[in-house]
């Protein structure tokens, strides 16, 4: 009985000493370099705090901004001309993704002024600015691809017709089917393709989804 059970204690066919770093055995722990680690915390903390005092003031001028004024251009101005890629985030998370479409208190004029922003998370080698970036393509996608589908097959059938308000809304359209095309073509996008390992995030089906969208602008 005494050898039943130390063959159950230990682990068919492997030897815990190869888990342990070179030079140690399976009953020493590796010195840890604790006053090190304490120091490096210590010496980067004034760093971090200025990071996180800086990141609550820029925030709450956003917030300002997007409660006094009258629509929403002015606060995507000041976060696209900040380019502080951790606001860009907050902002499009808040404004965007967590939002439900119903509710999306922006208009297409004020999403063309968000873009470059947008795009710049898209660009990111970080894996969460890039998701979010998408993630805000993909909402702003839903929330105007019958709209402009729509504005655009009328433009095609009616290409004689002058109506000063269309022509304008068509312009900006036009803009934002612009920045559609130039999101799917960026480099890194084919990098995260062949990865496709980003939690919560289908690129295949964005990648139909807008293909499909963009095919319809065209009248096909």
């Amino acid at each position: 009985m005494a050898d039943n059970n130390n063959k159950t204690n230990k682990p068919y066919g492997l030897d815990m000493n190869d888990f342990m770093p070179a030079g140690n055995s399976g009953n020493k722990i590796p010195e840890s370099k604790d006053s090190e680690i304490i120091n490096n915390v210590m010496n980067n903390a004034p760093n971090f705090k200025l990071l996180i005092s800086t990141r609550i003031k820029n925030l709450t001028n956003v917030s300002e901004i997007w409660d006094n004024a009258k629509n929403k251009i002015d606060c995507f101005n000041y976060i696209v001309q900040h380019g502080d890629l951790g606001i860009i985030n907050d902002v499009i998370n808040f404004a965007l993704i967590k939002t439900e479409i119903k509710y999306m208190d922006v208009r297409s004029k004020e999403l063309l002024v968000l873009f470059p922003a947008i795009i710049k998370m898209c660009k990111s080698k970080y894996i969460w600015y890039f998701k979010n970036g998408v993630l805000a393509t993909w909402k702003i996608l839903t929330y105007l691809s019958n709209v402009i589908i729509q504005a655009k097959q009328y433009q095609l059938l009616n290409p004689g017709r002058i109506d000063v308000s269309r022509e304008d809304k068509l312009k900006i359209y036009d803009q934002i089917i612009a920045y559609f095309q130039d999101i799917i073509k960026l480099d890194n996008f084919e990098i995260h393709f062949q990865s496709k390992d980003i939690d919560g995030l289908d690129l295949d089906r964005f990648a139909s989804e807008l293909s499909y969208f963009l095919r319809k602008c065209k009248g096909n």
